[in-house]
């Protein structure tokens, strides 16, 4: 069971430093359970740490189940996706389209 989830970031910042789709994640380099950020690596080199509280803050479904069993730590690559072991998986399109507009609104705010 797959969930469809909407990012609360605008996400019209294509630019030349815009990755094209399709690039997908090679590894996790570290995980910061407490406050769900994921720092990842993608197979074109593209790094970085992604908020995913925007998913995890009022966790529905397989979110929740990522909670309540303490599963969050437990995310692995999955065929170029971030997944946990109940089946959630999140697009790495998704993922660094996150990840930059993450960056580029924490410019805004310096």
């Amino acid at each position: 069971m797959r969930e469809n989830i909407k990012c609360p970031i605008e996400l019209n910042l294509w630019s030349e430093t815009m990755k094209k789709l399709g690039n997908k994640l090679a590894k996790i380099l570290s995980v910061d359970d407490e406050n769900y950020t994921v720092n990842l690596q993608f197979e074109d080199g593209f790094k970085g740490s992604v908020s995913l509280k925007h998913l995890f803050s009022k966790p529905k479904g397989l979110s929740a189940e990522i909670l309540k069993g303490g599963l969050f730590r437990k995310c692995f690559v999955e065929g170029g996706a971030l997944a946990w072991p109940n089946g959630f998986e999140l697009c790495p399109d998704a993922l660094s389209e996150w990840l930059l507009a993450q960056r580029h609104s924490s410019r805004e705010a310096a």
